[in-house]
This record gives structure tokens, sequence and C-alpha cells, in this order.
């Protein structure tokens, strides 16, 4: 990363604009609650720290402190103190993004997109470049990148902080009903990543015996009745995930229970625990016969 020149000194705010290339969207029609508070620290304390901006068409712009200039601007300041370097796009996008990871304010599908600007968008490295940029594993890089091919209604749960990357990421493997399914279940019932894995491991390996769901065209020549028992076996299959996810959770309290109770009331309550487990592992092999059946009338 290369500077020509670094100054410091007062510019005029109106003189600056937001990055054009920027990590993240920044939506400043009404400042939210954060910029408000920075803007009352400011008065009170001072900008302590300069924004960082780069001369670029007769005015400036921003490279590092968007919300600083955000809260100056609410202040209703007509100077603000900066430090004016020379960058290209891509050291100044290197800037912000590195700047806004350290500081902790980008949810994981925020990092994702901008991970997938740095290497597809714009092509300036990638993937083990980018880690070394922001000092992050190769791993750690891709994974973000993986999430933007889930869904878009599980994408948003991982931005609303709702459901877990690493959770997530187990679901990769699977086709869009299920993971849509499994995210309702990790959600409902919190799920552990144990527990998402080993059901994730189930449907994948159902996934593997059966196919992809066939998509059974209406001006295919597929009868009636073939069509039905794929709809009986669809349902059937979301059964089997339901009894998957249930026999997690349950092994997952008679854990508790062998950790929390004493042994007078564990063993009662685990002996319980245990033949439930075993009426869900008979409903499960139950439905899987079933599901056999079906598919040999197909």
């Amino acid at each position: 990363m290369k500077n020509e020149e670094i100054i410091d000194e007062l510019i005029d705010i109106r003189s600056i604009r937001p990055a054009s290339i920027s990590v993240r969207l920044c939506k400043t029609s009404i400042p939210s609650e954060n910029i408000k508070e920075l803007a009352s620290s400011i008065r009170e304390h001072g900008l302590i720290q300069s924004i960082t901006v780069r001369p670029l068409n007769g005015g400036f712009e921003i490279i590092a402190g968007h919300r600083r200039f955000y809260a100056c601007k609410l202040l209703r300041w007509k100077k603000i103190p900066a430090r004016v370097i020379t960058f290209s796009d891509k050291d100044a996008f290197e800037i912000q993004l590195v700047e806004n990871m350290q500081r902790m304010t980008m949810d994981p599908i925020e990092e994702a997109e901008a991970f997938r600007k740095y290497i597809l968008d714009y092509g300036w490295g990638g993937v083990s470049q980018l880690a070394k940029v922001i000092s992050k594993s190769e791993q750690y890089v891709s994974s973000r990148i993986q999430i933007l091919k889930l869904p878009t209604d599980i994408i948003e749960q991982i931005s609303q902080d709702r459901l877990k990357v690493s959770h997530a990421l187990e679901l990769k493997l699977l086709n869009e009903d299920k993971q849509r399914m499994v995210a309702r279940e990790i959600i409902s019932k919190r799920l552990s990543l144990r527990q998402v894995r080993e059901i994730a491991r189930h449907e994948k390996r159902e996934y593997e015996y059966d196919g992809e769901d066939t998509k059974y065209d209406s001006t295919s020549d597929i009868n009636d009745d073939h069509t039905h028992i794929h709809k009986q076996v669809k349902i059937l299959k979301r059964t089997l995930l339901s009894l998957r996810i249930s026999l997690s959770r349950l092994d997952s309290l008679i854990e508790e229970a062998n950790e929390k109770l004493y042994e007078d009331k564990r063993v009662k309550i685990t002996s319980i625990l245990m033949g439930f487990r075993l009426e869900i592992h008979s409903m499960i092999d139950k439905n899987l016969r079933i599901i056999s059946e079906l598919r040999t009338d197909v």
C-alpha cells in the first residue's frame, strides 16, 4: 500500500463526500442513534481522531471516519480535522475494510459482501491476498463468501444475528427447502452446532441416496399417481427431518440430566428419556421404510 503525501488540516465539510467505493452501505437520511450518541460525545470532548480523506475530482472523499463525519455534520460544523492521503481505489477500500473490522462495526453479511467486492467485483486479489490484508485466515474469508450462496431469507437471519455463521455454513450442502427448514429449527429450538452438524449429516446422506428432489414439470409425462407419490415422499422427508431434530435435542437433554441431577434422580429421568429416544428411533425407522416402499412405486 503506497501513498504519496500525508497532510493534516482543517477542511471545509462541504467539500467532503462519502466513499464512492464503500465496504458497506451507509444509510444517513435519518441519523442513527449511534451517530447521535457520537455527536453528543464530540460536542463534549471534541473530535479525538481526525477522519482520513483522499483528494478526488476537486474535492475530498472519505477513506475512514464516515460516522465521525456525519456526527460532525449533525453538529453543523463548518470545517473538520482531516488527514489527507493520496490513495488508489484499492488502497482506500482496504483501509476502510481494516478499520471497520477492527472496530467490529460490520455484521457477517456486510463482511461477506465486502470480500466479494474485493475478490470478484473489482478483482483486486484472491482469497489469500485479502486474508493477509485483514489479518484473518483464508478459511475465514472463504466461509464468509460461501454464506452469500444461501437463500436470501437465511442471509437476513444471519444479518440480524438470529443465526450464527457457523450454524449456517452447515446448511450449504442441503437443498433450499431443507436449508430453510433446518434454519427455522435452529432459531426456534436454539440448536447447538453439534446438533446442527448431526442433522445436516443425516440429511446429506439422504440427499446422496435420493439425489436432488425431483421437480416434476406439469407438461411431462409423469402420471397423477406418480406425482401424488412424490408429494407424499416430500412430506415424509420433512417429517423425518423433524424427528431427527427431536432426537438430537433429546440427546442434549440426556447429557444435561447426567451432568446436573443426583444419581437417584438421574437414573429415573435418563431411563424415561432413553425410552422416548427408542420411540423416536422406531418412528424414524418406520418413516424410512414407508419412504422406501413409496419410491419403489415411482
